[in-house]
């Protein structure tokens, strides 16, 4: 990715935000907070020791958003149920997200993971034709055989999208559909187990876009409807791209605060990882070319950090309920 040109004279411009109620730091684009010869990163359950700057300038409606400065907050493009329906779990689990690799001791994550309880019902996420259900012992279906066990795999015809989107389910102690079968959203595929590859009794979900490929893949957290809060509102997503001054996607732990007072103390914290690089690259979506993504947020105030050669940066952000908020920080 080449790094924007209109860059360098945006950042000389009072920043701006594209909501109505979207504070931001009184700084362009990532904000260096400290700087030393150190070059200590995040761990995976960082304390930081710097004080964060909170936004104290109120925003103005911009006509066009711009991630590089500030944040934008957009429309996702929830099409798809959840595989796996209450009171089962239907909660992603965080400690294997898209395209992490749980710090360099697995491989890159093609899909999302729901652990369950063998024979927990799975289920279709949207109507579609059924394409695949099988057991890909003899069949390259992901990146080598075996790597699924038992699978099945949906195309969808989506509101939207030119192309089609395939859905798979992997490592299904059993398989309820044949080749060729219509589905509705919510009808029931198989059930979970523990097949192929699987360490222990979970679904492993993929989202696929133009092609039933494993290098087709796309962040099922950003296709999947948002669960609900403890008030009854949606999840809002964060999606970014951290990137050097050349505009090259770079990898770094990310690490997200969140202040429901930004004048307070953080009441959360989580680190995620970019995604990893391969010879099978893990995409990004189209819509956002993201190289990081958080769901399952609380709508409120954000505070993202890098630390990257001993130096901090920051970004504000806000995450509304059911909206996909996109941020890019440039660090050097």
């Amino acid at each position: 990715m080449r790094f924007p040109a209109f860059l360098v004279l945006i950042l000389s411009l009072t920043l701006t935000a594209c909501g109505s109620t979207s504070p931001v730091p009184p700084t362009a684009t990532a904000t260096l907070i400290s700087s030393s010869t150190a070059t200590s990163q995040p761990t995976p359950t960082p304390t930081p020791t710097i004080t964060p700057s909170p936004p104290t300038s109120t925003p103005t409606l911009a006509p066009v958003c711009e991630p590089f400065l500030t944040f934008c907050i957009e429309d996702g493009h929830f099409l798809l149920q959840r595989p796996i329906a209450p009171p089962n779990n239907d909660v992603i689990d965080p400690t294997y997200r898209y395209g992490t690799t749980e710090h360099g001791t697995r491989q890159p994550h093609h899909g999302v993971e729901f652990p369950n309880a063998q024979g927990t019902p799975v289920l279709a996420a949207a109507d579609g034709k059924v394409v695949v259900a099988q057991n890909d012992k003899l069949s390259l279906i992901g990146p080598w055989t075996g790597f699924y066990g038992n699978v099945v795999v949906v195309q969808h015809k989506l509101p939207g999208f030119a192309v089609p989107i395939f859905t798979l389910y992997g490592h299904l102690f059993k398989i309820d559909v044949q080749v060729g079968q219509q589905v509705k959203a919510g009808d029931q595929l198989g059930e979970v187990g523990a097949t192929g590859t699987a360490i222990g009794s979970h679904l492993h979900f993929e989202v696929r876009e133009g092609s039933d490929a494993y290098t087709s893949n796309r962040n099922p957290e950003l296709w999947l409807v948002p669960r609900l809060d403890q008030n009854g509102r949606p999840f809002g997503v964060l999606v970014g791209k951290i990137i050097d001054l050349q505009g090259n996607t770079i990898r770094v732990p990310v690490v997200i605060q969140y202040y429901p007072d930004p004048n307070g103390k953080s009441q959360a914290q989580y680190e995620v990882e970019t995604y990893a690089p391969e010879k099978q690259p893990v995409r990004p979506d189209d819509a956002w070319d993201e190289n990081f993504s958080l769901g399952a947020l609380p709508a409120g105030k954000y505070r993202v950090v890098i630390v990257t050669a001993g130096r901090t940066f920051e970004r504000w952000v806000d995450i509304q309920p059911g909206k996909v908020t996109q941020m890019t920080l440039p660090v050097n």
